[in-house]
């Protein structure tokens, strides 16, 4: 009985433990890269970092939406929004610093399109 209860025990903490330990997996990958243009591709889990980690810089560029995104963006400032964007949607960025996290309930996947001169 003992070991039953030790068994229960071990499993609840171990139970416990995994649904606090949030793992950012997100990921970007260069897709093309010539003297023209960049093309990144970034993919984030639900709570991870969308299109870099933590406060971070972009050139200008196009981003073309691939999946229905639910993400809250916080400038340099530390002013933050959070914005919902169907999958499809482009929109151009000047230069900025910010961070972005995926609020949503599933990953996010975006494709960032950097000109070259």
């Amino acid at each position: 009985m003992k070991y039953f209860l030790f068994i229960i025990m071990f499993l609840s903490s171990s139970v416990l433990m995994g649904q606090s330990q949030i793992t950012d997996v997100s990921t970007d990958k260069v897709i093309l890269e010539n003297d023209k243009l960049k093309v990144v591709e970034h993919t984030s889990v639900p709570q991870g970092n969308v299109c870099g980690v933590g406060m971070h810089y972009h050139e200008p560029h196009l981003t073309v939406v691939l999946t229905d995104a639910k993400v809250i963006i916080t400038s340099e400032g530390g002013e933050s929004q959070e914005v919902e964007v169907e999958s499809g949607t482009s929109l151009w960025f000047d230069s900025e610093t910010h961070s972005v996290i995926n609020r949503g309930e599933n990953p996010t996947k975006m494709l960032l399109i950097y000109p070259k001169e």
